[in-house]
């Protein structure tokens, strides 16, 4: 019978040690998965460095992020698809992609990408914005003072 249970408890034993080396050995690979994306995500690269490869690329109204991102993989401007959906979340041109036909090459990193297709959306923002302040904006003199306009 006690070569019963230490048996059973060497067994019992080795099972932990075996599942605590497994999940040590998850933690660190993704952990390091991880880390790159994290690192990629603000220090992009282009694929190729030099004067590249220019491409053209067709984005139509109602494209999203996983399609734009198809797209450019197909043609070999990103490597990494996944990646690409995590820049484009994380930069400041979110959502700001207008549907056009872009020149693109593959030594531009993600942002410049994103941001040669988000130069339709900004522009039209800022006219907006411009159009906006100069008709809410009081009529100035050239000394600074508010005129009485009539």
């Amino acid at each position: 019978m006690s070569a019963r249970k230490f048996a059973l408890g060497f067994l019992d034993t080795a099972v932990k040690v075996v599942f605590v080396i497994l999940v040590i050995m998850l933690i660190s690979k993704y952990s390091k998965v991880a880390y790159d994306y994290g690192y990629h995500i603000f220090n992009q690269v282009p694929v190729s460095s030099g004067t590249g490869r220019t491409v053209s690329v067709t984005i139509k109204s109602g494209d999203s992020t996983s399609d734009i991102a198809d797209k450019l993989a197909e043609v070999g401007l990103i490597t990494d698809k996944t990646l690409f959906k995590l820049q484009e979340r994380f930069s400041d041109y979110h959502g700001l992609e207008t549907p056009g036909t872009y020149e693109l090459s593959t030594a531009m990193t993600p942002e410049e990408m994103l941001q040669i297709m988000a130069a339709g959306s900004i522009e039209a923002a800022e006219s907006g914005s411009e159009a906006a302040s100069t008709e809410t904006a009081p009529e100035t003199n050239v000394a600074g003072e508010e005129s009485s306009g009539g």
